[in-house]
């Protein structure tokens, strides 16, 4: 499945930017609990890694997020001069290893969603929809290419040569 680029704009990224402080003084001031944090950082992760995916499924989820949700409402809280779009990214270099390992991540996530209760499954959203538009901006998607994505194609390949069928 191809994807086409998305691009962030600014009242997308400033949406993002509130989502994720709100979320952060929410998890300060309610004593900065473990449970929480991994949540918020589970769906930062996963946001980011969908975004970061050239194609398939868990990247059109990511880019469908952002020009379908994030764009909008934030171009609509901050005004219509807020539509202008920060430039595209370049691609990050994710393998099938990797994607391989994005998606088992995500399976991973899926089952913590439906082992906790509602105020984690809301951090997760949150860092899921942060991830998602982070991973749109220029500075967020070259450091992630050169420090997360060589981790997550080896976890990934290691993944594929463990599988029996090859």
């Amino acid at each position: 499945m191809s994807v086409t680029p998305a691009q962030l704009s600014l009242g997308g990224l400033a949406l993002a930017a509130a989502v994720l402080v709100f979320t952060l003084v929410r998890w300060w001031r309610g004593g900065r609990e473990a449970p929480s944090a991994a949540a918020i950082t589970g769906g930062l992760l996963i946001g980011l890694l969908s975004a970061l995916c050239s194609g398939g499924l868990l990247g059109w989820a990511a880019r469908r997020t952002v020009t379908s949700v994030t764009n909008p409402l934030g171009n609509a809280v901050s005004g219509k001069d807020s539509s202008w779009l920060l430039p595209q990214t370049a691609p990050s270099g994710m393998s099938p290893g990797g994607a391989v390992a994005t998606t088992a991540l995500l399976a991973v996530l899926v089952f913590v969603w439906r082992c906790c209760d509602n105020y984690l499954r809301a951090r997760i959203a949150a860092g899921a929809l942060v991830g998602s538009a982070a991973g749109l901006i220029g500075a967020v998607s070259g450091l992630a290419a050169l420090t997360l994505i060589p981790a997550v194609n080896r976890l990934g390949d290691q993944i594929v040569a463990a599988l029996p069928f090859q």
